[in-house]
């Protein structure tokens, strides 16, 4: 038990990172320091608060949720009281909202503690900030799942946009000497850099949002591969309700490729179906009369239009054209849902040159 609270009450989740974007504290404070172990400057911040003073942020339970693992926790607060110290600031009413700790404070209530050592922080002057203090403050700290990474960079997106926005607004962008713009607009660039992963492994953790709910929660299990699981987000929901059938029931362990196999199969299944019910209309239109009045509608040839627009489409994407910032996301997430289809569409055409 001794050995388990040196690992979880004392591991160092720094507070580096939350010092260098929120408030003024030296980057050698954690939140699992003693309340003796504090340098004497931020002494005078610490607050011992009843439970009922603190009020947990809105954020924490939209992103994290409101299932906490506490029990063992609890069972290490009961033995050897309340270590570490939760950060909060003070709102209105006389309470403190928690911008690190939840999960803590869950836990000393569960193990009955009544006092908490509450190191009180400079309130956030915008929503913006509030909700990057939060995150940045569990960032280290968490024991994620994917589903959570995602949202985690899900909201920092916004975040980050509502601030650009802000600053743009009022001025406030860092600029040189010379009154030139330096803050970048890039946005997911930003979230990159923030969580410390880069730009294609966040967007492949925003896709996880898109899927079902169903394999949302498989991959948040971790017991398949999250990565193979975005494979599914080209997937109708029929489709994907399909994938979720087909992994419960497989009997073998379902690794990475059989998933990635899996939905490819699915895939091509639906748009098999897509082509059957394409033949079975171009038909109709074959034997109804050959008519303006009929309504007759000539099947219409890819051929054309696909060297039209492939022509139009490499031009884009090789000359100089700007893509504004506020554009790059849905850019992102159309050039890689193109891609997919483009693959997929390949594959089919392979299929039918080999037979």
């Amino acid at each position: 038990m001794a050995r388990y609270a040196k690992q979880n009450l004392r591991r160092s989740s720094t507070m580096a990172m939350v010092a260098q974007r929120s408030e003024k504290y030296s980057s050698d404070i954690t939140q699992d320091m003693n309340t003796d172990e504090l340098p004497e400057s931020q002494k005078v911040k610490l607050r011992f608060l009843r439970d009922q003073d603190l009020v947990d942020d809105p954020d924490n339970i939209t992103v994290y949720g409101s299932e906490y693992q506490i029990d063992n926790l609890a069972e290490v607060m009961k033995e050897y009281g309340f270590q570490g110290v939760i950060l909060a600031y003070p709102i209105e009413g006389g309470k403190y909202r928690i911008e690190s700790g939840h999960r803590r404070r869950l836990a000393a209530r569960k193990a009955g503690i009544e006092t908490i050592p509450v190191l009180e922080t400079v309130p956030p002057k915008t929503e913006y900030e509030r909700k990057r203090r939060l995150f940045g403050a569990n960032l280290l700290e968490r024991d994620k799942n994917p589903i959570i990474t995602a949202r985690v960079a899900d909201n920092l997106y916004y975040t980050f946009r509502d601030e650009y926005e802000y600053k743009k607004e009022n001025d406030l962008l860092d600029k040189d000497e010379d009154g030139n713009l330096i803050e970048s607009g890039d946005i997911i660039k930003k979230v990159s850099a923030f969580m410390g992963l880069d730009v294609r492994t966040i967007n492949k953790y925003r896709t996880l949002l898109k899927l079902i709910p169903k394999l949302q929660e498989m991959a948040a299990s971790k017991e398949y591969s999250w990565t193979a699981l975005t494979d599914a987000v080209t997937l109708s929901e029929q489709k994907q309700e399909e994938l979720v059938s087909d992994i419960l029931n497989e009997p073998e362990s379902v690794t990475k490729a059989w998933i990635i196999k899996k939905c490819r199969e699915l895939k091509q299944e639906e748009i098999k179906i897509d082509q059957e019910n394409n033949k079975g209309q171009a038909v109709t239109q074959a034997n109804a009369p050959k008519s303006k009045a009929a309504g007759y509608i000539k099947p219409k040839v890819a051929t054309k239009k696909i060297k039209k627009y492939s022509s139009e489409l490499t031009e884009v994407l090789k000359d100089e054209y700007v893509i504004p910032e506020k554009d790059l996301e849905q850019t992102i997430n159309e050039l890689e849902d193109l891609s997919k289809i483009i693959s997929e569409k390949i594959e089919v055409l392979m299929n039918r040159f080999a037979n």
